[in-house]
This record gives C-alpha cells, structure tokens and sequence, in this order.
C-alpha cells in the first residue's frame, strides 16, 4: 500500500476510575507539546459527552513551523466514576502540519482515522504510523452537491453545522467532512476544525460539525439537502460558480490537494483560495499518480478467512498481529457496508459464535478490543444493527460475557423511557437500578422528548435532584440542561401558564445543575440561555442568585451586547443607558421636555434639578457648623 510514514505526539483525556473529578488530560507523550498544550487542545475542541461513541475530531493548534494537525478518538472506556457512570476516554494524535505538507501526496481524515483508531494509549516510546496516501478518485466520487454547498458555505468564514445527521454511520459522517476538506485548498487544513458531532452549547473552535441542534452565529445545512447560502454571502456564490464550473473530479480534487500552503479563512485566506480556484486548468494538470494499491486487495480476502484468521490470532496472543487483521477486517467491512446478503451475514454469525469472538480478551489493549467489539459486529450483523440484536448476540456467545460498552451505546435498548416507566411501577429500587448506568445528558434527553410526558419529567427532576447539588458533583447536568434549554418548553407544556409548578421544577433543575445559589457566571449563564423566552427560568435564576440579581442581569445583557458584533459606538450607548442608573439618573422617573430623549445621553430637565446640588450642600453645613462653634467658644471666652 502507497503510504507515507508520520510521526505523532499523543495524550489520553479522561477520569481517573471511582473519582468525583472533572475530565482532564491523563496522561501525554514527552515531546514539544507538554501536558498544559494538550489541556488547551482539551478545552477548545471540547465537544461535549455524545449519546453515541466513538465520535472523531479533527482540529488544529499552532502556527507557522509549529502548526500541527490534531485528530481526536473518543470512545467509552469499561470503567465508571464515583457515581457508576461509564467513562469516556479521549486519545489525541497531533502530527506536524509539514510533514503532511512536504510528503509526496497528502493524507485524508478518513484514512488518518483508521490508521490511528487501533493506536493502544500511553504507550512507550515515539509513534510512527503509516497512513495511506490520498486516493483523490475516490474521494472525488462522494463529491455531490451537499458537499459543493458546505464547501461554499465554509467561505463565508462563520461556523457550520449540519442537521439530520444522527442516524448516520461515524464513518460516513466522517468521509462527508472529508469530502468538503477535500473542495478546499489543502492548505486551509491547517486552520480547519471539523466533528462528526459537537454538542450546540458547548463553546468551541469547530468550524464544521454534525450537531442536534443550531448554534448561535452558525449556518445550518441539513444532512441529505443541498446548503442553502445566503444571499448576501458573495464569496461563498462566487466559490461555488467556481466549482460547479470545473464540475470537481479527481483531477480537481488532487490539484486542491496539492495547494498545501496554509492558509486562514479570514479575508485573505478566502481571496486566495478563490484566486487558486479561477487558476485551475485541467489541461495543465499533470498525470495523477495512480491510486494506492494495496499488497493484499480486499476483494482478494473473504470476511469468513479473516474472522477465521482473527479468531486463531486471538489464540496465539499477537498484539502486533490482530491490528493488521483487524485493519484489514475494517476495510472489507466498511466498504461492503449494507450488500452483505443476509446468507452471508448467518455464515458470520456461525463463525462469531462458534470461536466465541465477543467474549472478553485478557491482555488485549482496550483500544483493540473495542475495535475487535465494533468490526465483528459490523460483520454479523451490519451497521444499522437491530435493538434486539445486542441482547441476540451476547446468547450468541455461548456463555454470560459483557459485551463491550462501544457495542451497547451504538445499539441502545428499544425504548429507554418505556422501561424507565415500567421500573417505576415496579418500586424504587427497580428504578434506581435502571437509572444508575444511564448518563445525565440520556436523562435530560429524555424529558424532552415530544410529546411531554409528565411522568418521565418528574422521574428525570428527581434523579438530576439526587445527582447534583452544584458542579463539582455533576458538572454534566448544567450542560445538558443549556443543551436542551433547561427544558422549558417541556415544563411550560405540561403546566399551564402561571402555574407555581413551572417555578418549582425550574428551580429544582438549577438547584441540581449550579447548588443552592447561583454564582455570577452561573447566573449570565442561565439568563442569556433563557434568550427571553422563559420568564419562569428567569424568575428562578433570580431568586437563586438573590440581592444583586439586577445589577447582574445588566452584566448579563452588556455581555450579550458586546459579543452581537454591533457597531463600538452603540455598543457603548447601549451600556450607558443600562449602567445609567449608577449616576442616580433613571430614565423611569426622568422627563424631559417636548417628549425629546437622547440616546444614552444625561440630559434632565432643569425642573428636575435640585437647587443646590448635593455635594454643595454638604460642605455648606459643615461651614455652618464650624461657625456655630467658633461663635459658642468666644462667647464662653468673653463671659465676665
């Protein structure tokens, strides 16, 4: 296989096991990026706890000779926190953005995935790994109008997420961002952060993401639809004009890859890429180099030999030889994806349960064996595996085995909430048991659900009640409260309009995100989230903040103002009349004559004036004073 040999700095984030803390880097390679550079890298790119692992992001950090890209893994691992919930494990891949540059053709996200995906974190010693050289037919193939659309878009230089996507393979998400990386110069890479999911509330750097719901200040696409771009986005019409022109083929895409000088998304950066663009000539373009070929083509190798091969792998205990079949395994499964014929798959599923594939691997990193978990059940049972099918598969195995927490999260039990309410018909300890492996977001989710269900709202409220008490013994549940606006849609539906109730289960839900007071930020937090559509959530957040709730719902809204991009001169009239009650003028009380206000401005009608001014006033009696005494002690001094 045509490859080219990179080098890569690694770090794990996570949760030491039976711990309360918050997620944090664990542990890091000894090279030029220490262990606070990878922290930074945790915090930007942070995208939230998905429903569903693993989920890939590919980032960014550095400049110029220090540019590096970052592709981030993040995966369940099998151990819980001190409130017995599953961990998820992070492992970051940063490889220098000019080796990339410098090599004889660049590398793909996709192919930088599976490279790494099967990568055992810590590790001794440096990582070398050979990743394939671009195949620009194949990714020009994907190419369709969605993908035009997005790459236009991304001109704009604002954020993007696209809708819909939830039920999409990873995979196929991943090889989507690919593909509208791949319309780009290769260059703007280097400034390019992209998700196969990132939570909506979460603040990040990620430019182009699948998300549930629309951030603010980002352009929505919506999975399956071609973009819909502004009209007065005129960079972004001119770069499609562009593509549409050249009608994009592997000839383009190799010829874009080829363009590695990084690049921004600013103003300069898009008039260059669109100068790179008006200059491509495909009668100039040299021969492609031929795609890689690999030593051992898929279709030469047989799903049944390579499950055999993996099973008498296993067996034997080579480490160094499972990776290589499992890659291989990979492969074959991802591309032949959904036309497996059902005959086939009944084969596997012999071969799965008769070498017992599924039972747990003593000795195997957990990295291989959530890999050998998600591969094998590709193959016996497809990606779009049915809900019935998890519980099917660990009988299958012959005897009682976990089956890997990847396996379980990928294929959730049919109705969650339906068994949510049976385990409360059934007793509290029946519930608490069916509460205690489910995550705090999987809780918030579903009380949103539609239609409200007054039931689940209130099992939900008391477990995040029973959970929280302030950040430091959930710090889940105020983000996946913002993510699904605090429910209030859901509460406001189920209680009628002035009903105390509302109050009360608000209040209760900030009291588990944030504790029994809200903190200055926790207060901006929840009152900008409410975005004035929740007087109740507001009422709350008051009442848990306490005296001082008004000057910080004007920090609150100054803050808000400042970020909305608006003009510095009525960002500044804008605070004056807000902090223009600290100087004792309040425009509630104020008139002026002939109805006239001015805009942030201290005028007052002069028959509002006092007299004498107050500062006057004061040193005046203490004139008086002084006088007085002076006047007291000559008299007693003239007194025969």
């Amino acid at each position: 296989m045509s490859t080219v040999q990179l080098p890569f700095e690694w770090a794990v984030g996570g949760k030491l096991p039976g711990s309360g803390d918050d997620y944090r880097i664990l542990a890091c390679s000894q090279g030029l990026l220490s262990r606070d550079d990878f922290e930074e890298i945790r915090t930007v790119y942070t995208i939230g706890t998905p429903e569903t692992l693993p989920q890939v992001m590919i980032a960014w950090v550095g400049s110029g000779d220090d540019a590096h890209l970052v592709l981030a893994i993040q995966t369940w691992s099998d151990e819980e926190d001190r409130r017995h919930r599953k961990i998820a494990r992070t492992r970051y891949f940063c490889v220098p953005y000019a080796r990339i540059a410098q090599s004889p053709r660049p590398v793909s996200y996709e192919d930088l995935y599976h490279a790494l995906k099967g990568c055992p974190l810590p590790m001794d010693g440096q990582l070398v790994v050979h990743v394939p050289m671009l195949d620009s037919g194949a990714v020009a193939a994907k190419v369709n109008g969605m993908a035009m659309n997005t790459a236009a878009l991304l001109m704009t230089g604002q954020h993007v997420c696209v809708l819909g996507g939830e039920a999409v393979p990873m995979v196929e998400r991943l090889r989507f961002l690919d593909t509208v990386a791949a319309l780009l110069p290769y260059g703007m890479r280097a400034r390019l952060a992209v998700s196969t999911w990132a939570s909506s509330t979460a603040e990040h750097k990620i430019r182009l993401a699948f998300t549930q719901h629309v951030p603010a200040r980002t352009y929505p696409i919506t999975w399956g639809q071609p973009a819909e771009i502004p009209a007065h986005e005129e960079d972004a019409y001119r770069y499609l004009a562009l593509l549409g022109r050249h009608d994009p083929d592997a000839k383009l895409v190799d010829w874009l890859a080829a363009r590695t000088e990084p690049l921004t998304f600013g103003r300069n950066g898009k008039s260059r890429a669109l100068d790179l663009l008006r200059g491509f000539n495909p009668s100039s373009v040299p021969a492609l180099m031929p795609p890689p070929t690999s030593a051992r083509p898929p279709a030469q190798e047989s799903l049944e030999g390579l499950l055999t091969e993996c099973a008498d792998v296993l067996e034997r205990g080579g480490t160094a030889e499972i990776r290589d079949v499992l890659g291989r395994l990979d492969a074959i499964v991802t591309s032949r994806g959904q036309l497996i014929s059902d005959d086939e798959r009944a084969r596997y599923q012999k071969i799965i349960r008769d070498r017992r594939l599924l039972l747990p691997k003593d000795g195997l990193p957990e990295e291989l064996e959530t890999l050998l978990h998600e591969v094998v059940r590709m193959a016996g049972h497809g990606v779009a595996a049915t809900p019935a099918q998890p519980g099917q598969t660990t009988r299958e195995v012959v005897q009682p085995a976990r089956v890997s927490a990847t396996a379980i999260v990928r294929h959730p039990p049919p109705d969650p909430v339906a068994s949510m309410k049976a385990a409360y018909q059934r007793g509290r300890e029946e519930l608490e048991a069916t509460l205690r492996p489910l995550q705090t977001r999987e809780l918030v989710a579903m009380a949103a659900r539609r239609p409200p269900d007054m039931r689940v709202v209130q099992i939900v409220r008391d477990e995040l009640v029973r959970r929280g008490g302030g950040r430091d013994e959930d710090p889940e549940i105020a983000e996946a409260l913002r993510e699904y606006g605090y429910l209030t849609d859901v509460i406001g539906a189920l209680h009628p309009a002035g009903d105390r109730a509302q109050f009360d289960v608000l209040r209760d839900l900030l009291r588990a995100a944030y504790g029994p007071e809200l903190h200055p930020k926790e207060f901006e937090e929840v009152f900008l989230s409410s975005g004035g559509r929740s007087g109740v959530l507001a009422a709350a957040a008051v009442t848990l903040f306490g005296v001082g709730a008004g000057e910080a719902v004007k920090k609150s809204v100054i803050n808000l103002v400042r970020g909305s991009g608006l003009d510095h001169e009525i960002v500044e009239r804008v605070e004056r009349l807000l902090l223009e009650s600290e100087s004792g003028v309040s425009h509630l009380t104020s008139a002026e004559p002939s109805g006239r206000r001015w805009f942030g401005g201290r005028h007052r009608n002069r028959r509002d004036r006092p007299l004498i001014p107050p500062l006057t006033m004061y040193f005046l009696t203490i004139i008086f004073v002084i006088i007085a005494l002076v006047e007291f002690f000559l008299l007693l001094a003239l007194k025969p």
